[in-house]
């Protein structure tokens, strides 16, 4: 090899490690100069703050272990640095990023395992729930949605993976005690989808205000309830990117349009319970602005809600996931009292004792496939 070609090498290896230490300072010294964020709408989720630090964190690596993750929060352009990654992933041929395929008609599809030792736990503590509950004179109905990837599974990618969520509700239909009566919404899904509706939202793991509107109808059919009753209009928000797309963050990905109802005739007084406070309203529309519009309904997820309306058809409590968020409005004009309870935050008392304490005889499960089969929180039904 002749000198000049030797010199030419060592000043390219230059160039790269100059250009290499100069990208690593940038980003490290403008994430440590630029503000901190306390929480990520792409992400939705609170982000690291520095650490504290001390000589025993040092000794420990504890401080170490906790830069490192406040660093890989903080950095700066994490939002563009993601969807630029995923958007680059997707056009080199992977349809698959963190959980969810990218589907035809621009649908994020969240992948669905069978957890069935996880599933069978839970149906016990539902089944065990509603055995009890029998005895004292009180009925439960239960609806189990399917999620946007059974659904909407012609548009999955040639090659995905993912069980059948169909399946799955017939070992639940299977090994659902007597004691429950189980709505499955699945042949009302697909008749709205060959209508033209949009039943899931494209970008987010939710149902949409539609379809959660005509399955809710039709379980209250089912179990011979009245039905909603109000002057509805169907109001519309753009720039919705949901759960998924934070998963899945690629450039290309087009926004939805996030829906509600509201009833002009209705007047209700939303509890909440924990929290000592009150709302005239169900709809949060501080959230409409943001990333999560979703979360408009109520303003998210709370242990203990109750709504009063002077609806004719008396007190439920409402046993949830949060795809029950959007059917619990019409739920408030049938019932003059819904007590919507989450067992991921309800820990500090029983279920029972707030049937006992509000003398309510009728229970409602609402949850979807993918949650039953997933959450750990069954336990806590008493």
């Amino acid at each position: 090899m002749l000198k000049k070609d030797i010199k030419r090498n060592k000043l390219s290896c230059k160039l790269i490690t100059a250009y290499f230490v100069g990208f690593i300072a940038v980003f490290s010294l403008g994430t440590l100069l630029t503000k901190d964020r306390s929480f990520s709408e792409m992400e939705n989720r609170p982000l690291k703050q520095m650490p504290e630090i001390s000589s025993e964190k040092l000794f420990t690596g504890e401080f170490g272990t906790a830069f490192e993750d406040y660093m890989g929060d903080q950095i700066l352009f994490k939002d563009g640095l993601m969807s630029v990654k995923t958007t680059s992933d997707f056009l080199i041929g992977k349809s698959y990023q963190n959980g969810v395929y990218f589907s035809g008609g621009g649908y994020l599809l969240q992948r669905f395992y069978e957890d069935t030792q996880n599933l069978d736990a839970n149906i016990a503590a539902i089944n065990e729930f509603a055995e009890r509950q029998s005895l004292r004179g009180r009925k439960l109905d239960m609806m189990l949605v399917p999620n946007s990837v059974c659904i909407n599974a012609d548009r999955l990618p040639e090659g995905a993976v993912t069980d059948d969520q169909r399946q799955t509700i017939r070992h639940v239909k299977e090994t659902l005690s007597p004691a429950v009566t189980l709505f499955d919404p699945t042949n009302t899904l697909m008749t709205m989808q060959d209508e033209g509706w949009q039943t899931y939202y494209r970008t987010d793991h939710h149902w949409t205000s539609p379809a959660a509107r005509r399955c809710l109808e039709e379980w209250l059919g089912s179990m011979g309830a009245a039905q909603p009753s109000g002057n509805y209009t169907l109001k519309e928000v753009g720039g919705f990117y949901g759960t998924l797309y934070s998963k899945a963050p690629a450039g290309f990905v087009r926004p939805d349009t996030f829906s509600y109802y509201v009833n002009s005739a209705g007047q209700y007084v939303v509890e909440y319970v924990i929290e000592d406070r009150l709302s005239a309203a169900m709809i949060d529309e501080s959230f409409l602005a943001r990333k999560d519009k979703y979360a408009s309904f109520f303003g998210g997820n709370y242990a203990h809600i109750l709504i009063r309306s002077e609806a004719p058809g008396g007190k439920v409590l409402v046993l949830k996931d949060s795809y029950a968020n959007a059917a619990l409005p019409f739920l408030a004009d049938v019932f003059s009292e819904v007590h919507v309870v989450d067992l991921r935050y309800f820990h500090n008392d029983t279920v029972s004792n707030l049937l006992d304490l509000y003398g309510v005889d009728r229970i409602m499960l609402l949850y979807n496939v993918d949650f039953l089969n997933e959450d750990k929180n069954f336990v806590w039904l008493d």
